[in-house]
C-alpha cells in the first residue's frame, strides 16, 4: 500500500487532505481513483489507513479509515554533516542515509570540496534533496520525516550547532588510533553528531576546529573508503552499536 507524508493540520476528523507534489504523483505516476486506499502518516507517530474519496487536479482527500501507532524510528537520533560530492553522487547518499535512519542531514562545504557550491544556490538545491529524502523516507517506511538543512554549512557551523550532542565524531582517514569501538559512554547516547569528508578528505585546520568543538576524530580502518561510501558505512556501525540494527 502507497505512503505519504502530510502535515497534522492537514488531517482533521476523519479527513484527509494531500496536496503538493503527492497530487501529482497519485494521479500521474500512481493512477489512483476515488476508492483506493493508501497509508497516510503525519509524522508524530501516527498511520492512517485511508480511502480517497476525492482526486482533483491539485488536491486528493480522503475519509480516515483506521488509525494506529506508528514508529520505526531509531533510539538514536543521527545528525549527519556531509560534505559536498561531485556529480550526482551526493543524491543516493541522501537515500541510502534516509535508509539508515538519519535524523537530520546538513550539506557542507569544506577547505577540500570539489565542489565549490555558492551559498545562493542551495535554495535550488534543498528542493531537490527535499524531494529525495521525501521518497526516500516513503519508500522505507520511516514514520517521521527527516530533515535536511536548507543551508550548505562550513565544518565549524555544524560544530558550533551541535556541542550539545551527546555523541560527537569525525571520521578522518589520517586518524590512525582511536577507533569507533574506543567510544564507550557511561550511559547510551540518545543523540549523536558526526562529519564524513568530500574526495580530498578534511584539512588539519578543519580538524583542529572539530576538536575544539568536542569531535572525536575517528578511524574506519586501515582502507581508505570513498567519499560516497563512508557515510553508509558510518551510519551502519553508528545504528548498530547505539541505534537498531
Amino acid at each position: 500500500m502507497h505512503r505519504f507524508f502530510v502535515q497534522p493540520e492537514n488531517i482533521t476528523g476523519d479527513e484527509v487532505v494531500l496536496n503538493s507534489a503527492d497530487v501529482s504523483h497519485i494521479r500521474t505516476v500512481l493512477r489512483l481513483k476515488e476508492g483506493s486506499r493508501v497509508q497516510v502518516l503525519d509524522g508524530l507517530g501516527n498511520r492512517y489507513f485511508v480511502q480517497l474519496t476525492e482526486v482533483k487536479a491539485r488536491e486528493v482527500r480522503g475519509r480516515v479509515e483506521s488509525k494506529e501507532d506508528y514508529q520505526t524510528e531509531s533510539p538514536l537520533q543521527i545528525h549527519m554533516g556531509i560534505a559536498l560530492l561531485k556529480g550526482n553522487k551526493f543524491d543516493p547518499v541522501l537515500r541510502k542515509s534516509v535508509e539508515l535512519g538519519v535524523r537530520q542531514i546538513s550539506p557542507l562545504t569544506t577547505d577540500r570540496c570539489v565542489v565549490k557550491a555558492l551559498r545562493t544556490e542551495a535554495e535550488k538545491k534543498s528542493a531537490r534533496w527535499q524531494k529525495i529524502v521525501r521518497e526516500a523516507a516513503m519508500q522505507s517506511g520511516r514514520s517521521q520525516l527527516p530533515e535536511v538543512s536548507p543551508h550548505i554549512q562550513s565544518v565549524e557551523e555544524f560544530c558550533r550547532a551541535n556541542q550539545k550532542a551527546d555523541i560527537k565524531l569525525m571520521f578522518w582517514e589520517e586518524e590512525e588510533v582511536c577507533k569507533l569501538s574506543d567510544v564507550n559512554p557511561k550511559t547510551p547516547p540518545r543523540s549523536l553528531a558526526f562529519l564524513s569528508g568530500p574526495e580530498g578528505g578534511f584539512s588539519v585546520e578543519e580538524i583542529e576546529v572539530a576538536k575544539q568543538f568536542g569531535f572525536q576524530s575517528i578511524t574506519l580502518g586501515p582502507r581508505i573508503l570513498r567519499a560516497e561510501t563512508a557515510p553508509i558505512v558510518i551510519l551502519s556501525l553508528l545504528q548498530n552499536r547505539w541505534g537498531d540494527l
